[in-house]
């Protein structure tokens, strides 16, 4: 809070209003109303497993594990930088390496085919293949926690854990990192289920009538800029978190500008293309970018 106050200053979030400015004063707001549920964002103590302080790496992917090309060992894992020691109310999930993005199946079932595989095109077998495979890892993960880290399958088990911590996750530095929607999106989220989770106790904050139509248009524009990246992604016209190769840094940045010229046009009219143009996620400087027609 005090570094906010100190040098955050009002910016134009695009996502949220073309007109009105992101002010300090609404991250401020925002902490405050953290500050005042963070009494209740802790696990009981009670819930031994929860409390239970572990190391944790937070970004296992094939990119940070190393593995012996002739044991088939782990021979290292890298990339340490934001692991911590904490409860593991706070540390547990699947990660990335092993998360199935959609729906995961509840029980110990094994994924499989639907009935009517074979008449299905290639490219929707493909899709279904990739699926099953993705969520079979997931389960196979959940089996192996189960069976050797009991502790961490007790925390997975409580469906409420992933709302009450998510504020926590996402507090620090929720100005700097521009996170302040998905900080509010988790403290009403919090509010919603408030008496769910905590009947005996009045919920602290509260949001107001034009802070959820606020809300609701920024997810509306999230979504959108979200939904057409993915189709891009998928394509294999823009890279994925905007890394690329450097050998192959011209040909990314012609697909993206080509593709931001595409996404510019679908605006009905000039405020919405200036307001697409703004949402554009890899901005360039003024310099760089070519005039897009709107033709």
């Amino acid at each position: 809070m005090a570094w906010i106050k100190s040098h955050a200053v009002p910016r134009m979030n695009h996502y949220r209003s073309s007109e009105i400015k992101e002010r300090p004063e609404d991250g401020l707001a925002l902490l405050k109303k953290y500050i005042d549920v963070a009494p209740h964002l802790v696990p009981p103590s009670t819930d031994e497993s929860g409390c239970a302080n572990v190391l944790w790496h937070p970004d296992l992917h094939l990119d940070n594990i190393f593995v012996d090309p002739d044991t088939h060992q782990i021979s290292r894992i890298v990339d340490w930088q934001s692991a911590s020691v904490a409860p593991l109310f706070y540390q547990s999930g699947v990660p990335r390496l092993c998360r199935y993005p959609g729906h995961v199946r509840e029980g110990w079932v094994v994924p499989k085919r639907p009935e009517n595989f074979e008449s299905l095109d290639k490219n929707e077998q493909k899709r279904i293949d990739d699926d099953l495979e993705s969520e079979t890892l997931h389960k196979y993960y959940e089996a192996q926690v189960c069976k050797r880290a009991p502790r961490h399958w007790a925390v997975l088990q409580q469906q409420t854990v992933s709302i009450i911590r998510k504020p926590v996750w996402l507090v620090t530095g929720a100005w700097e990192n521009r996170d302040l929607f998905f900080l509010r999106e988790s403290l009403m989220e919090l509010v919603a289920d408030w008496e769910e989770f905590f009947p005996d106790v009045p919920c602290p904050i509260g949001f107001s009538n034009e802070d959820v139509v606020f809300q609701a248009k920024e997810q509306e524009n999230i979504n959108g800029v979200g939904h057409m990246l993915t189709l891009f992604r998928d394509q294999a016209v823009l890279p994925v978190d905007g890394m690329v190769d450097p050998k192959d840094f011209d040909i990314a940045r012609e697909n993206c500008r080509k593709f931001r010229d595409i996404f510019i046009r679908l605006g009905k009219n000039d405020e919405e293309r200036e307001l697409y143009r703004n949402l554009w996620p890899f901005q360039e400087s003024e310099a760089e970018i070519p005039a897009v027609s709107e033709g």
